[in-house]
């Protein structure tokens, strides 16, 4: 403001200048709060949050030290793990052993009785890898009618590739699984398997891969659209300089990614389906308010953090914040317990009950305050304040199950992570790919598959990926 423009201010009044200085403050205010936002009070992932001091990290460990209960190491009553010997057709050779003398000085030549049974012990080992290499040899013979030669085509089951199917199984695991660069592939697949392969192999092995899954991806994103809670999440995807966003909707043993150019109700809608007539967890994004209120559960991990930038504030938003943080750490108390001591659902519903109306009243009190973006965030969640409790109300299908989305949030979060060391604008096969629906999967350890696919549409083809738009990895959680 320059000196004319204030002096102008003060001429106006007391009012005027009082005026300013609000809006300043205000302006401040929204600035440290959004330089205070992190995983703990926004949608960041905990990848966003500033770095900090090694004191910082002392005391935050003393912190959680102190906060817990339980000692360091194995706990009072935990079953110990030990190895289980092999089965006997495993083993491949076995070795006895004798001791060489006694400690009173007798040396043993073997014939002395053996007592009772050997103590066993397994030695695990890898056997020798050595790829396997198998010629086939196309002949070419002279027609006798034409003269013309004819080549003999490949038998049914192998294909035109160098690479067998077991070795380009390792590689899609070694990509989507364990996330190694296409570079580190190619270093394990000559230096361990003793199998020279080339960059663009590796590439084109993970594509391929990637193409054969196409119908198997198509059955489990109906899979999961008839499963009757449905995890939803979305989190943005750089690609060849345009920002896209990865979905993700998972259910109790199935995840679906899809990966579209646009955040919006369509993409939602291409993901879950436009007749889905499932219940939906999800974090208040708009894109999912085509659905009936009761057909949704907001996310309560989402809560937890929006309430807790609320009572960051100061003066009566923060102190109605720590309120509303308290009573939704409550709620998160009592479904645990419901969880852990196998309480029913009349229980879960009776102890929430008060909670619910303390969290309504707190709310409405923020909707008429003088803060106008703590009432604006406080009726918006009034808006939508049955769909906080769907999982308590005895008659829906999904009663009594989880209230957060963290599953699929961690999950697309996480696929974030294969990108910076597998990143699909280098890959030299994309370019000649056809820009239809790649299906990528990975194996999950608990027996969950995962799978991810892009939009066949046409504006996905060409506003957002152009002809080289596609996905050459594939990756879990």
């Amino acid at each position: 403001m320059r000196r004319e423009e204030a002096e102008a201010l003060v001429a106006q009044g007391a009012d005027a200048v009082l005026g300013v200085v609000r809006s300043l403050e205000e302006r401040i205010e929204e600035l440290e709060r959004r330089l205070s936002r992190d995983s703990t009070n926004s949608s960041l992932p905990p990848s966003r949050d500033p770095p900090l001091t090694r004191q910082q990290r002392r005391a935050l460990a003393r912190e959680r030290a102190k906060a817990s209960l339980r000692k360091p190491g194995a706990q009072l009553g935990h079953d110990g793990k030990t190895r289980e010997l092999a089965a006997p057709e495993q083993v491949a050779a076995g070795f006895d052993h004798l001791p060489v003398g006694c400690g009173c000085g007798h040396l043993f030549d073997g014939s002395e009785e053996r007592l009772g049974e050997p103590v066993v012990q397994h030695k695990w080992e890898l056997a020798v890898i050595a790829p396997e290499v198998f010629e086939h040899r196309r002949w070419r013979l002279a027609c006798p009618v034409c003269g013309k030669g004819a080549l003999a085509a490949l038998p049914d089951g192998v294909s035109a590739s160098a690479l067998g199917p077991r070795l380009e199984a390792h590689i899609a695991v070694l990509a989507g699984v364990y996330r190694l660069s296409r570079r580190q592939i190619a270093d394990i697949v000559t230096h361990v398997f003793g199998c020279p392969i080339s960059l663009g192999a590796v590439d084109a092995a993970i594509l391929r891969m990637s193409r054969a899954l196409a119908d198997p991806w198509v059955e489990l994103r109906d899979a999961v659209r008839q499963a009757d809670a449905v995890y939803a999440d979305e989190t943005s995807w750089r690609l060849r300089g345009q920002t896209s966003w990865l979905w993700v909707a998972a259910s109790a043993l199935l995840a679906c990614y899809r990966i579209d150019p646009s955040r919006s109700q369509r993409a939602a809608k291409q993901l879950l389906g436009e007749d889905f007539g499932s219940f939906v967890v999800t974090d208040r994004y708009v894109g999912y308010h085509w659905l009936d209120v009761l057909q949704q559960q907001l996310c309560w991990a989402h809560a937890i953090r929006q309430f807790t930038d609320l009572s960051e504030r100061p003066g009566t938003p923060g102190r109605l914040g720590r309120k509303l943080l308290a009573a939704a750490r409550d709620v998160f108390a009592i479904h645990r317990a419901y969880l852990q001591d196998d309480r029913d659902l009349a229980w879960l519903k009776a102890e929430l009950d008060p909670h619910r109306d303390r969290i309504e009243q707190l709310l409405k009190q923020g909707a008429h305050g003088r803060h106008p973006k703590t009432a604006r965030f406080c009726q918006g969640l009034l808006d939508e304040y049955v769909a906080l409790w769907t999982t308590s109300r005895p008659p829906h299908s999904i009663a009594g199950r989880s209230p957060r989305s963290s599953r699929p949030d961690r999950r697309a979060q996480t696929a974030r992570t294969p990108r910076h060391v597998t990143s699909p604008e280098g890959s030299a096969s994309a370019a000649s790919t056809p820009p239809e629906r790649l299906p990528i999967r990975g194996p999950r350890f608990a027996g969950v598959s995962e799978f991810v696919a892009f939009d066949d549409g046409e504006e996905a083809k060409t506003t957002a990926f152009g002809k080289e738009g596609l996905l050459t990895f594939p990756w879990v959680r």
